[in-house]
């Protein structure tokens, strides 16, 4: 039985240091990042109290208005959205992401990037004399970027995001009333964004990260429900952990 334990722990030692051995071959380092996503959503959509329930009833001029809409859009929660009552406006819910990430060297200078991130996603549409409605998107977020430096501690990185949703959550306050609700289905489980950021170096662990995901998809599952587009500006803190 010892020899056995003695072979077991001679594997696991090997294995562990072959591991080592392959990693330092392929990764160059390991980080965690964290931050807030000061900017998010695109919206270009039209609200009347028969696409969406919480609004039904509270209108008494929406039939006589239903054919006087006009369209807007917004962008990092600056613009506005339109309605069948009369105007509104967009806004972005601040959120927040955090993650891990992976940093593999290519030459002296270029490197690849990848990892996951969680992250969360919203806007807030207030309907003039109604009241508002506010969303929030959950995603995995998988960004796959190349890095290269253009200063000593100055860097540049883009590529692109493919997003998993995880959930989704409305929350809606009309003349009042308060509905919370879970709207997942109301939303596409795929997104796909294009990245681009810039990063200072402040030493070989801590780093800043100021980067914009610029969303391709429509989200919105809903027919005849305009468009909805994922438009984040991150600021993330970025912590090396592991250097191979």
């Amino acid at each position: 039985m010892r020899i056995l334990k003695k072979i077991a722990c001679h594997i696991t030692v090997v294995g562990f240091l072959a591991l080592h051995v392959s990693c330092a071959s392929i990764f160059g380092s390991l980080s965690v990042e964290a931050g807030p996503n000061l900017g998010t959503r695109a919206v270009d959509r039209e609200y009347s109290p028969y696409d969406v329930p919480q609004l039904q009833g509270r209108c008494e001029d929406c039939v006589e208005g239903q054919n006087q809409s006009t369209t807007g859009s917004s962008m990092a929660g600056v613009g506005s959205a339109s309605s069948f009552f009369g105007g509104g406006s967009e806004e972005a819910i601040p959120g927040f992401f955090i993650g891990a990430s992976l940093d593999t060297p290519l030459n002296s200078k270029l490197s690849a990037q990848t990892g996951l991130r969680f992250s969360t996603k919203g806007s807030k549409t207030t309907i003039d004399n109604l009241g508002s409605i506010k969303t929030r998107l959950t995603y995995i977020d998988i960004p796959l970027q190349l890095r290269y430096p253009i200063r000593p501690k100055f860097t540049v990185q883009g590529g692109l995001q493919p997003s998993i949703l995880l959930g989704a959550n409305e929350k809606s306050e009309v003349n009042g009333d308060t509905t919370d609700q879970d709207v997942k289905d109301n939303y596409k489980g795929f997104d796909l964004a294009a990245t681009l950021g810039v990063g200072y170096i402040f030493n070989n662990n801590l780093s800043v990260q100021l980067g914009y995901d610029h969303g391709f998809l429509n989200v919105e599952e809903q027919q005849g429900f305009g468009e909805v587009k994922n438009r984040v500006i991150r600021l993330g803190v970025l912590y090396t952990i592991k250097t191979w």
